[in-house]
């Protein structure tokens, strides 16, 4: 932002400067500064480049130094003020990242030490903060910047550019304003505080607070799964017949969070599904030798998720994850339940194991159900 001709308007220029548009034309009419720009007659305008001292001379003012001396003080070849150098010589071998900024309008930076200089990519002397980071003059901590050059405030914590990883957000450094002469420009020098070793315990925290945050989530999933199960339990265990079946696959569809769910008894090395709770899936007869995933589940007798392929060959619609569980008992696979969700989430040891006990206390309704029914036709 610092170049040449560029200005602002005037009540834009008091609000950086901290010089009300009234003092401002009182100096220019006693002393002749600052001398406004006007464009073809048009409203007074001042040049970003003199709010720097703009604020030096007002400082100067408000400790008890004349106008007219503070007025005279000018720009030692071309730096700030003196504590620049004295600034750079005390930072030059500290072992934290140290930079000086001019302001606060434009941020220029005036100097940085070893630790800064050593980074290829790191801001130099003579940069504009806001044409290396434009998306800090969002950031809080350009407000904080603004306030110790224009305010009474000393000193702050302050968010800013990392100066060590190519300018993008998340350092923090303890920001306070250098010591001046009166009547030159200040500078604002920031110290890094956000040190590589905190960094890395930062690194550590935030992985630890995510392993937290999914081990909530898996006792959280683990205690849906235990509540399911035993709310399947308690119906086969209060009532029997068929629609005992539906009634189980409608709890677990409540208690898991599931878009729908359905049962599929085998027959004749197929699936054989009627129609699901929400009538969602089915009716299918599906052939298990079609899909390897499924033959594998069924297999294997473990939960599995299904890929897409199987999930349209029972129905489901696009975008629905289906979960396969198979029906065991008495070391024989009768069918599986057939879950749909929106989403696939990771099943654990103890959710996987849940979901086999609520499924084996289907296959013994089955079971059950299936002996009833020879008894009642023994030519079945």
């Amino acid at each position: 932002m610092d170049k040449v001709g560029q200005t602002v308007s005037a009540t834009e220029f008091a609000a950086l400067t901290g010089v009300s548009r009234e003092r401002l034309r009182t100096w220019e009419r006693r002393h002749g500064y600052p001398a406004p720009v006007r464009v073809a007659g048009g409203a007074r305008r001042y040049a970003v480049a003199e709010i720097p001292r703009i604020v030096g001379i007002r400082r100067a003012v408000e400790a008890g130094v004349p106008l007219a001396t503070a007025l005279r003080a000018e720009e030692p070849d071309g730096d700030q003020s003196i504590g620049v150098h004295a600034a750079a010589a005390l930072a030059e071998h500290a072992p934290l990242a140290v930079i000086a900024l001019s302001g606060p309008e434009p941020l220029v930076v005036r100097s940085v030490n070893a630790v800064v200089a050593a980074r290829p990519d790191a801001p130099k002397p003579g940069d504009d903060l806001l044409e290396l980071a434009p998306w800090f003059a969002e950031d809080p901590g350009y407000a904080t910047l603004r306030r110790l050059f224009t305010d009474d405030l000393m000193a702050a914590p302050c968010t800013h550019p990392d100066w060590m990883s190519g300018m993008r957000p998340g350092a923090q450094s303890l920001a306070y304003r250098l010591p001046h002469e009166l009547g030159r420009p200040p500078l604002v020098a920031l110290v890094g505080i956000d040190t590589a070793r905190e960094r890395r315990t930062r690194e550590v925290l935030q992985s630890t607070e995510a392993e937290v945050a999914a081990l909530r989530a898996q006792l959280a999933q683990d205690r849906d799964f235990a509540d399911a199960a035993a709310a399947v339990a308690d119906i086969f265990r209060a009532h029997g017949g068929a629609a005992t079946l539906a009634d189980a696959t409608t709890v677990l569809v409540r208690r898991l969070g599931a878009v729908d769910a359905g049962l599929a008894p085998t027959m004749g090395g197929a699936l054989v599904l009627g129609r699901s709770s929400r009538g969602l899936l089915g009716p299918e007869l599906v052939t298990v030798a079609r899909f390897d995933d499924l033959a594998d589940a069924l297999r294997e007798r473990d939960p599995a998720w299904m890929p897409p392929a199987v999930a349209a060959a029972f129905g489901a619609p696009p975008g629905l994850e289906l979960l396969v569980v198979p029906l065991q008992a008495a070391a024989e696979t009768l069918g599986a339940v057939l879950m749909l969700f929106d989403e696939r989430s990771v099943l654990s040891e103890t959710g996987a194991r849940l979901l086999r006990v609520a499924s084996g206390t289907i296959a013994l309704a089955l079971v059950r159900e299936r002996v009833a029914g020879e008894l009642q036709d023994p030519g079945r």
